[in-house]
């Protein structure tokens, strides 16, 4: 298969159809991040369980969550629905930690890096056309 680089500005795409290994979705209309909705999933630590918002915009780091996340520390990531595992097959290529993968649609995904603090991201499209014509329905806001 070839491979197709392409740049995309942070925050200019937002994710707006992500599910579980499962197919459940894990966009949160009524918590709202960036004025889009969130994305929820399970998160498990040693200090316990509790739920984690990440926020769609393909790019932003920001997260909410009601238990505490500390730095350089590796979290699994759950669909809050059925309790499936997000995490990947493949490491980080910074920080060798599991990466965890969420669905897009058109067999599409999106991965980041486990660790906290660790800002290793990338979004494949296996059908490039169907992916775009998904991720450009939605209004994306414009960065100066």
């Amino acid at each position: 298969m070839e491979k197709l680089t392409v740049e995309i500005p942070s925050e200019s795409i937002c994710l707006k159809n992500v599910t579980c290994p499962s197919g459940h979705s894990l966009m949160d209309k009524e918590y709202l991040m960036g004025d889009a909705p969130s994305i929820k999933l399970a998160v498990l630590s040693n200090g316990g369980e509790g739920l984690l918002h990440l926020s769609a915009w393909y790019g932003d780091f920001t997260y909410e969550t009601d238990i505490l996340i500390e730095d350089t520390v590796v979290y699994e990531l759950l669909c809050p629905q059925c309790r499936a595992s997000t995490r990947s097959e493949d490491k980080c290529m910074f920080c060798g930690a599991p990466m965890f993968q969420l669905n897009l649609p058109a067999s599409g995904l999106v991965q980041g890096c486990s660790r906290k603090g660790c800002h290793n991201h990338k979004l494949k499209f296996v059908d490039l056309n169907a992916q775009l014509a998904e991720l450009f329905e939605v209004d994306t806001r414009p960065r100066f």
